[in-house]
C-alpha cells in the first residue's frame, strides 16, 4: 500500500485521523513514518496538543502492524492494549511519529497463524525539527 492510500485509508477508517491531518510519509521495510501539522493539533499555548502526541504514537505502531498482518495475508481483529510514553519536550512545528517492527515480530506472526491470540510490544518515537519530543511503548493485541 502507498503512502498515499494509507492516508487515504486511515482518514476513512479513524475519522479522528483527518482531524489530526495526519499523513503516512514512508511505510515499508518494516517501518513507518507519520507527519501531523501543527494548526490541527495545537493547544492553548501554540505547542502541540498532548493528546494528539499520544494519538499520533499510538496510530503509527497500529498502522506499522496493520500493513506488515496484510502482507503476511493475516487479518486480525487488531486493537491498542497499552500505552506508556514519556513526553520529553513540546513541538513547535509539524511533528513525526515513527515505528518500526521488533525482533519478537516473527513469535507474533507464529502465534496469529497457530489461531492463538497474541501480543507485540512496538516502540514509537515521535519528533518535532529534529528533536525528540516524545518516547513510548505500545502492546497490540491480535484477535484471530
Amino acid at each position: 500500500m502507498t503512502p498515499e492510500a494509507l492516508t487515504a485509508f486511515l482518514q476513512q477508517e479513524i475519522p479522528l485521523t483527518a482531524a489530526m491531518q495526519l499523513r503516512v510519509t514512508q511505510c515499508g521495510e518494516g517501518r513507518l513514518r507519520i507527519a501531523a501539522p501543527l494548526d490541527a493539533n495545537r493547544n492553548p499555548h501554540g505547542t502541540v496538543f498532548g493528546g494528539s502526541l499520544a494519538t499520533l504514537g499510538i496510530v503509527a505502531g497500529w498502522t506499522l502492524l496493520y500493513v506488515e498482518l496484510q502482507a503476511e495475508q493475516l487479518h486480525p481483529n487488531l486493537v491498542i492494549q497499552h500505552y506508556d510514553c514519556d513526553y520529553l519536550a513540546p513541538g513547535t512545528a509539524t511533528f513525526f511519529a515513527e515505528a518500526q517492527l521488533p525482533e519478537d515480530w516473527p513469535r507474533f506472526i507464529e502465534q496469529l497463524r497457530a489461531g492463538r491470540r497474541s501480543r507485540l510490544d512496538v516502540a514509537v518515537r515521535l519528533t518535532c525539527e529534529d528533536r525528540e519530543i516524545l518516547t513510548a511503548r505500545a502492546r497490540y493485541a491480535a484477535l484471530p
